[in-house]
């Protein structure tokens, strides 16, 4: 079934690029990612319930958004152009298709970055787990809403905190899954679909 599916006709037309007008990949940016993302709104329409676009930077510096070092630099030239270009592309593309109000985008990370930088070569921000955001929209998810804040430097919440439990049982609530569902495990123990998780209402056109 996995090989009938990726050899199909459908998926490889929706993995061909070539097929898109340059000046709408060239929205996207063109890099890896940014083409990616492209790919990603070819699946959505083709019939794809679910797509994961990760970052890639092939051929630059290799660390991703793992600045530890030349901070300023990597960030202005290298890692935001990019990411900028993909997302406000996505989006912006699956709105003109009318797709963006049935398509919910997730843009989550592992953890943040310190509020305070490193004494390093181009500046540095480390691991922080203490503060740092996801972004949502379309599929149900309002308009230009903020939820949450921190303090000044963006060390530590102060303001309607939420957690990665809180976004996975607001994307099964967007799904029309009751997040507070118990599935019942092959040994026959309950087990809650997202423990400890709440819809964050705020987010919800």
């Amino acid at each position: 079934m996995a090989y009938s599916l990726i050899g199909s006709e459908k998926v490889r037309t929706a993995l061909d690029l070539s097929r898109e007008p340059r000046r709408l990949r060239e929205s996207y940016g063109m890099t890896i990612f940014g083409q990616a993302a492209l790919t990603a709104r070819r699946l959505i329409e083709a019939g794809s319930r679910f797509v994961s676009v990760f970052w890639d930077e092939y051929g630059l510096a290799g660390s991703a958004w793992d600045t530890h070092w030349d901070h300023y630099p990597r960030m202005k030239q290298e890692l935001m152009p990019g990411f900028d270009l993909a997302l406000a592309g996505l989006i912006e593309d699956l709105d003109a298709r009318g797709l963006l109000d049935d398509t919910l985008v997730l843009c989550l990370s592992e953890h943040g970055r310190t509020p305070k930088l490193a004494n390093v070569k181009g500046g540095g921000r480390d691991h922080w787990s203490r503060a740092y955001c996801g972004l949502l929209a379309g599929g149900g998810v309002a308009r230009g809403k903020v939820v949450g804040k921190t303090d000044r430097i963006a060390g530590s919440v102060v303001e309607r905190p939420t957690s990665p439990k809180d976004i996975l049982a607001t994307v099964y609530h967007l799904l029309g899954i009751d997040a507070e569902t118990t599935l019942t495990d092959r040994t026959g123990r309950p087990m809650p679909l997202v423990p400890d998780g709440a819809v964050i209402s705020e987010v919800l056109a």
